[in-house]
C-alpha cells in the first residue's frame, strides 16, 4: 500500500476506518450505481451458477430444471455481486486489514444469502426441488466466504476495482488472477512461517488449529460429508477428517515457505 496516491476525483473515496467507509456510503448511496462493480458481477455469476447446475444434476433432476436454477442464480449474482463488490471496494483501504475482513464477512454473506434464499426457495417451491436448493445454498455460502476473502485480498492489491485511479481493464485483472490466487493460497503459510521465525509459537499454533476448524466446516459443507471414505466405506483413522487433512497440508506448506525463505536469505 506504500506509495499509492489518492485523488479527490476518485468515485470511491479513500478511508482508513470502518466508520468512515460506512459513513461515505450512507451519505452517498448513489455510489452503488456510479461504481457498480461489473467485474465482480461477471465473475460471480460465472462462478456461482455451476454450483446450482451441478447440484440439480447430481440430484437427478432434469436438465431443464438444472439450467433454470443456474440461470436464476447467474441473474441474481450478476446483479448483487456488482453491489457487493462496491461495498468491499469501499473497505479495501481500512486499516488494520482484519477489521475490514470481519466487517465484510458479517455484512456481505448475510445480505446476499438472505435474498438468494428467497429467490431460490421460490424457484424450488414452484419446481418441488426444495432439498436440492438447500444443499446448493449451503455450498454457495461457503463460496461466498472464500470469495469475500479473496475479493478483499485482490482489491487491496488494486485488482478487481472500478471507478478508481488505480483500476485497470477487466482483461488486465483476469490476467492477474492466477498470480493473486497463488499469493492468496500462500498467504496463511507465509504468515505462520513468519510467526515461527519471530518466536510467536502460540499465535502460530492457534492459526494452525483455526485453519483446521475452518477446513472441516468448509469442505464438509461443500461435499455434504463430514469425512471421506474409500473402497466402499474404508478410511484411515483420523485422516478421514477434512480438518486433520487441512492441518497436515498447512504444516507442509509452512515448511515449504520456511525453506524458500531460508534459501532466499542465503542467496541474499
Amino acid at each position: 500500500m506504500n506509495g499509492i496516491t489518492f485523488e479527490e476525483t476518485s468515485i470511491i473515496p479513500p478511508s482508513n476506518t470502518i466508520s468512515e467507509a460506512l459513513g461515505r456510503i450512507r451519505k452517498d448511496p448513489a455510489l452503488f450505481v456510479k461504481s457498480w462493480n461489473y467485474k465482480g458481477a461477471v465473475l460471480s455469476g460465472l462462478l456461482r451458477s455451476p454450483i446450482f447446475f451441478i447440484t440439480y444434476l447430481v440430484g437427478k433432476e432434469s436438465l431443464k430444471l438444472a439450467f433454470g436454477a443456474a440461470l436464476l442464480q447467474f441473474a441474481f449474482r450478476f446483479a448483487f455481486a456488482g453491489v457487493g463488490g462496491t461495498l468491499i471496494q469501499s473497505f479495501r483501504r481500512v486499516e488494520p486489514a482484519w477489521k475490514a475482513l470481519v466487517a465484510i464477512l458479517l455484512i456481505i454473506p448475510f445480505i446476499s444469502h438472505f435474498f438468494e434464499f428467497t429467490l431460490q426457495a421460490a424457484f424450488a417451491y414452484v419446481t418441488s426441488t426444495q432439498d436440492h436448493t438447500d444443499e446448493a445454498i449451503l455450498r454457495s455460502i461457503t463460496v461466498s466466504i472464500i470469495s469475500a476473502l479473496f475479493t478483499l485480498f485482490a482489491m487491496r492489491r488494486n485488482v478487481m476495482i472500478v471507478g478508481d485511479e488505480d483500476s485497470k481493464s477487466l482483461l488486465h485483472d483476469i490476467k492477474s488472477l492466477p498470480r493473486l490466487v497463488f499469493e492468496f493460497i500462500a498467504f496463511i503459510p507465509n504468515e505462520i512461517s513468519s510467526m515461527l521465525r519471530q518466536g510467536a509459537f502460540i499465535p502460530a499454533l492457534l492459526g494452525v488449529i483455526g485453519f483446521g476448524m475452518f477446513s472441516q466446516v468448509m469442505v464438509s459443507t461443500l461435499t455434504n460429508r463430514f469425512s471421506w471414505t474409500f473402497g466402499g466405506g474404508r478410511y484411515i483413522p483420523m485422516l478421514q477428517y477434512w480438518g486433520v487433512d487441512g492441518i497436515i497440508l498447512l504444516i507442509m506448506a509452512v515448511a515449504l515457505s520456511s525453506f524458500v525463505y531460508s534459501r532466499s536469505r542465503g542467496r541474499g
